[in-house]
């Protein structure tokens, strides 16, 4: 961002040299770049990061100013006088594409004369790099530059219709932007019509058949809120950056929509005459929720190392623009150009950095303060060292795919996959609903570079539609938190990963239980699929995940020549509790009993039917059971039996398990397996 001194100065009074003020304002985060004279006056070029859209423009940085050297500041108020003639008499706004643009407001001014600019707004768009053009487009500019809220200006008789619509384009419609080169768009773009074709690309650039000539009579201005994303993605995808687009990428204040319409008039009418007509016509609702952040006064101190008296720091956030919400300046409400203050921590850094950072000590001990983890935080981290200390790498894959990808059947439902419109990345425009697909795609590219044995997993969210019909108070995307891996070897392999990371989330418990149950999934091999399902007292059984082996034609679409092995659980569900607090468990003091048992079943049986059998026999007294070896021979055992060697261990926390006790718990186990699954004893 380049910023005028000059320009600066109609807002706030300025130190003495413009390296003084570069200087101060790079101690207070807007990093300097150069300094350059031009002409009488001075051009300052400041890095603004991507968090702080409300510095690109002058007033932004006149308000920095203002705090920093502790001086008013003076923001004019547009009001322009206004005909008796509404301007909807004119002109007609309409939205239908509320998720990309908001809100959308227009201005008519009749009778401009469009000519050459005076010299002082000539100089002053000379100073920060802007070419003039003619009064009107220059005023769009100066505005924009001013406050950083876009604006654009349309030839009222080159309207067809009299009309606006922000719709999405059709696909390969053409487009002639003010460059004078055409593009063809796509459905996922959006654009500023008539009633006829685009007469702008959103947020982006303006066109050609609409622009202001000479030849302008009449004037329509447009001051509007587009969506951060389709904006970048769509002068990304047509290589059409603009100063417009980079601003609408950070997202303007939005309290600045109508203070730039506004202001554009007032000068309109000011530069090249007209009349303006009565209101603006607008559509849609602005889109705005300043949030309400909590600050202890101690808390500054705490984390700085320094006393900033509570009614310093009340004075510093007060004149950013922060609005205190209670006398004791414990509750603030962040002002709307600063929707990246939404904790406690970022206005410490706001007082921090006005105080000046100079002023906090290298040598004062500052105390830690544990910080709780929340439900998710414990699940992400306990998955995570599961999953490390097993040997398993973690990957990191985009949460856009391409089509082929997107296509692939989904362990949580089959709802048609979410299209990034325009996309974010090159040929991969629809939100994944499952992390697997990407991770056998990677473990499919370690294949191609000689590296066979690829033990990848994710964390990360994936992105379903909410079906028709249900509440969309939390809106109209479902974002599971999942964690998937893949892994060389067989569905056993892949069950005890899944039973090693479900038993650190810590379920099976004394209330929940883990169920698996044979399914057929793709891309998993038909017969060798298990469902994960969460059994809960009072709630429904729940599917939280599946396992199995992937299936051949899955296998060979991503190049993988061996057996291969994956799961996938939704984290977001078996974290629930985890936040609660950990006991302490004193050690067993009475030594444990240990059996096997050789249970003689049908080939039909799972080892989670015999597994919740053994658990209701034994009760308190079973500490763990698991097979040893699952054993098919027809002649011994007979047709479609097979046999699990099961080993038992049972112990009691208040005395000594005798030799009668144990023998009657495993009595009572192999009736209970006989009862649940016709288990028998083999002899």
């Amino acid at each position: 961002m380049i910023i005028s001194t000059a320009w600066l100065a109609d807002y706030v009074q300025l130190p003495a040299t413009a390296a003084e003020l570069a200087e101060r304002l790079a101690l207070s985060g807007l990093n300097h770049e150069s300094t350059t004279a031009v002409g009488d006056d001075t051009a300052i070029e400041i890095e603004v990061t991507s968090n702080r859209p409300d510095c690109l423009g002058h007033v932004g940085v006149a308000r920095e100013a203002a705090v920093l050297y502790d001086r008013p500041l003076a923001v004019p108020d547009p009001r322009p006088l206004e005909g008796a003639e509404p301007a909807a008499d004119r002109v007609a706004v309409a939205i239908e594409s509320p998720e990309i643009c908001p809100f959308y407001s227009a201005r008519v001014i009749r009778g401009v004369r469009v000519g050459p600019s005076p010299s002082w707004l000539v100089d002053r768009l000379r100073t920060v790099g802007v070419a003039s053009v003619n009064n009107v487009v220059d005023v769009t500019n100066y505005v924009m530059l001013e406050c950083g809220q876009p604006l654009h200006a349309f030839d009222l008789a080159k309207l067809r219709g009299g009309r606006i619509v922000v719709r999405r384009a059709t696909a390969d419609e053409p487009f002639t932007a003010i460059n004078h080169k055409t593009y063809s768009l796509d459905e996922r773009m959006c654009v500023i019509a008539d009633a006829e074709r685009p007469v702008a690309l959103a947020g982006v650039m303006g066109g050609a058949d609409s622009e202001i000539s000479a030849a302008t009579n009449d004037v329509v201005i447009e001051s509007a809120q587009f969506a951060a994303l389709p904006v970048r993605a769509a002068a990304r995808s047509l290589a059409l950056a603009s100063g417009s687009s980079y601003r609408f990428e950070r997202g303007p204040d939005p309290a600045m929509v109508d203070w730039a319409s506004r202001r554009a008039a007032a000068l309109i009418l000011e530069l090249a005459g007209g009349m303006l007509d009565r209101d603006a016509v607008t559509a849609g609702r602005l889109a705005s929720s300043p949030a309400e952040i909590g600050l202890a006064a101690e808390r500054v101190a705490e984390v700085l190392g320094i006393d900033i008296p509570p009614e310093r720091q009340r004075k510093i956030l007060v004149a950013l623009g922060f609005q205190p919400l209670d006398d004791r300046g414990r509750r603030w409400r962040s002002p709307t150009w600063r929707r990246d203050c939404t904790r406690d921590i970022d206005l410490v850094e706001e007082i921090a950095r006005i105080e000046g950072y100079e002023q906090v000590p290298e040598d004062v001990a500052i105390a830690a303060r544990p910080a709780a983890l929340s439900d998710r935080e414990q699940a992400v981290r306990r998955a995570g060292e599961v999953l490390v200390g097993r040997g398993l790498c973690e990957a990191m894959t985009r949460s856009v795919v391409d089509e082929s990808l997107a296509g692939l059947a989904s362990p949580w439902g089959d709802a048609t996959p979410l299209v990034i419109a325009p996309p974010l990345v090159r040929g991969a425009d629809r939100l994944r609903r499952s992390l697997l697909p990407s991770l056998l795609e990677a473990r499919g590219g370690n294949v191609a570079v000689g590296n066979e044995d690829a033990e990848l997993f994710e964390i990360a969210r994936g992105y379903l539609a909410r079906p028709a019909g249900a509440d969309t108070a939390a809106g109209p995307v479902d974002e599971p938190l999942l964690v998937a891996f893949v892994t060389g070897g067989d569905f056993f392999r892949a069950k005890g990963l899944c039973a090693a990371l479900l038993a650190k989330l810590g379920v099976p418990n004394g209330e929940s239980s883990i169920d698996y149950q044979p399914a057929s999934l793709d891309p998993f091999a038909r017969g060798r699929t298990a469902e994960i399902v969460l059994e809960s007292p009072g709630l429904p059984a729940r599917r939280v995940g599946v396992v199995g082996e992937i299936a051949r034609a899955a296998r060979e679409r991503f190049s993988l020549p061996a057996p291969v092995a994956a799961a996938e659980l939704r984290l977001d569900l078996l974290a629930a509790g985890l936040g609660g607090a950990r006991r302490l468990v004193r050690p067993p003091e009475f030594p444990a009993v240990a059996r096997d048992l050789n249970l003689v079943v049908a080939e039909s049986v799972s080892w989670g039917e015999l597994e919740r059998a053994i658990h209701a026999a034994a009760g308190d007294l079973l500490e763990a059971c698991h097979v040893g070896q699952v054993w098919r021979d027809p002649e011994r055992l007979g047709a479609g039996k097979k046999s699990f060697l099961v080993a038992v261990t049972l112990r009691s926390r208040s005395g000594t398990l005798t030799g009668e006790a144990a023998a009657e718990a495993v009595d009572r186990i192999v009736a209970e397996c006989a009862a649940r699954a016709g288990a028998a004893l083999r002899g």
